[in-house]
């Protein structure tokens, strides 16, 4: 029988410490709290990691990037090797989910594999990075929507008024619970993979011979792989799986989750390195592989909608401007639930505010978790707005870039912290799962971070002084999360306590 951990605050631990009980504790015996139990099945958590990824945002945008400024027709190849570098991460990180049941997921890995003052700080960074990745994401749909209704009715709709109304749905669907949630993203998912899948048959059997094709093997060659740009383009390849590792958050409402977890973080990131390999693949094909990169470079962000017109007419474009809308707000819902879910953890642990723990009765969803992050939402889209700053070029760019860079580091600590738990613990003598993949995943990660922060200005496409500022703010998050550790230790032994997970005699 394995010994899973689960939160300290769970049914199946007890506390150790003396002294009066927890307010959460005097509650239990009037209203439980806890998320609902075996709510979610595979292909649910898998919608969530994929519609986090958002395939078709990352077709658009990110791909032209890739084949443009980065390794050109080797980009396909570069999306095969982040995909290998997270699969070997997320052996480590699956093994300890087998031992570790907490929503809190990157959070509470660090916090067994390295201790509470570093599990503290990587969770302030995971909901700053998160927050972030969600803000960029409604100042994504608000342009993208407001110019669609633009251009399709001749109104203009503020796009901060599109932003509110996704804040509005997102939150009716969270407080819905994740299996509402779950069975909306698989009919966006579906559609996006449909649209793409009709992207390369068209590039493919398109019968103009005007359109240049190229199928060869050259994007798989080690000359095109190796092409100047080549760490460039495998760090925004790992920027489009960002979310995978949001599969162990739902391991308290997942259906037996040592092996739903697993399977749906697998299937999940080779699913979506194929379709990221395949689709720019063919991207490249269908502008000749001597051309793609010069091509990339001139059309930029309508890379992809200069090759569907040429492929399959006008009407494509047109689809796909709807469905970049969709595969963004589906998106949004993986990250307000991720997020909720990060808040739900903290405060169940009385670290935050308490009441954040709280869950709605009946659906057993972090109601008040999902109410205060859709308001720090609207802040921050509202002072955008007030701003007069472009939600594209700023909001969408700029925090989606220092999320991303945000979640790859706290990755780093967590590939640290598993390594460390096992070595220490030994629960899990399995030398691949808990010793070599780990060691592995930690020098990979780690170099993915020096790439990301060495191409900030790639990343983020702000000035130097924003760019710094927007790193400092991630360094502020991660010192502000350790110097609270610190003060708990110092100020409050009973809620330092508290954050320590403890082992549970639940079978897994």
């Amino acid at each position: 029988m394995t010994q899973p951990l689960s939160d300290e605050n769970s049914p199946a631990t007890r506390r150790t410490t003396p002294g009066p009980p927890h307010p959460q504790e005097r509650r239990a015996t009037r209203q439980d709290h806890g998320l609902e139990k075996n709510a979610l099945g595979a292909p649910a958590i898998v919608f969530y990691i994929i519609a986090a990824a958002s395939p078709l945002t990352g077709v658009v945008a990110i791909v032209p990037i890739m084949i443009g400024t980065g390794n050109g027709v080797g980009t396909p190849a570069s999306f095969l090797i982040a995909a290998c570098l997270l699969l070997v991460f997320a052996v480590g990180y699956l093994a300890m989910s087998r031992h570790v049941t907490n929503a809190g997921a990157l959070y509470a890995y660090v916090t067994m594999g390295l201790g509470r003052t570093p599990g503290l700080g990587t969770a302030s960074v995971t909901v700053f990075a998160y927050s972030c990745i969600q803000f960029s994401l409604y100042g994504g749909f608000g342009y993208y929507l407001s110019s669609l209704l633009n251009r399709a009715t001749g109104a203009s709709v503020p796009w901060w008024t599109c932003a509110a109304f996704a804040m509005l749905c997102c939150l009716l669907i969270g407080l819905r619970g994740v299996h509402a949630g779950g069975r909306v993203l698989g009919v966006l998912i579906c559609l996006e993979c449909a649209m793409l899948l009709t992207l390369g048959l068209g590039v493919i059997f398109h019968p103009n011979s005007s359109t240049p094709t190229d199928f060869s093997a050259e994007p798989f060659t080690l000359p095109a792989i190796a092409a100047a740009g080549v760490g460039i383009s495998i760090m925004f390849a790992q920027t489009t799986f960002i979310g995978f590792e949001g599969s162990a958050i739902y391991s308290e409402e997942a259906k037996k989750p040592s092996r739903t977890i697993p399977r749906a973080t697998y299937f999940s990131v080779v699913f979506m390195a194929v379709v990221y390999a395949v689709t720019s693949y063919l991207i490249i094909a269908g502008t000749g592989t001597d051309k793609a990169q010069s091509i990339a470079q001139r059309e930029s962000g309508s890379l992809v909608f200069f090759v569907s017109d040429r492929a399959m007419g006008s009407w494509a474009s047109d689809v796909f401007q709807v469905l970049i809308i969709t595969s963004i707000f589906a998106a949004i819902v993986t990250f307000h639930n991720n997020l909720s879910r990060y808040l739900y953890a903290l405060g169940r642990q009385g670290l935050v505010w308490e009441r954040l723990g709280h869950t709605l009765p009946g659906r057993r969803t972090p109601y008040i978790a999902a109410i205060a992050q859709t308001a720090s939402a609207a802040v921050v889209v509202g002072l955008f707005a007030v701003l007069g700053l472009d939600p594209y070029t700023t909001l969408f760019t700029w925090l989606a870039g220092i999320g991303t860079v945000g979640i790859i580091g706290a990755q780093v600590v967590a590939a640290l912290a598993i390594l460390v738990f096992f070595r220490r613990t030994k629960v899990d003598q399995r030398t691949w799962h808990t010793r070599i993949a780990p060691a592995i995943a930690v020098a990979g990660m780690m170099g993915m971070f020096i790439v990301a922060l060495s191409s900030l200005d790639l990343l983020l496409g702000a000035s130097t002084g924003l760019t710094a500022l927007l790193v400092g703010l991630l360094a502020l998050s991660a010192a502000a999360g350790t110097g609270y550790a610190f003060w708990l230790r110092r100020h409050s032994a009973e809620k330092y306590e508290r954050m320590r997970i403890m082992l549970s005699t639940k079978d897994s």
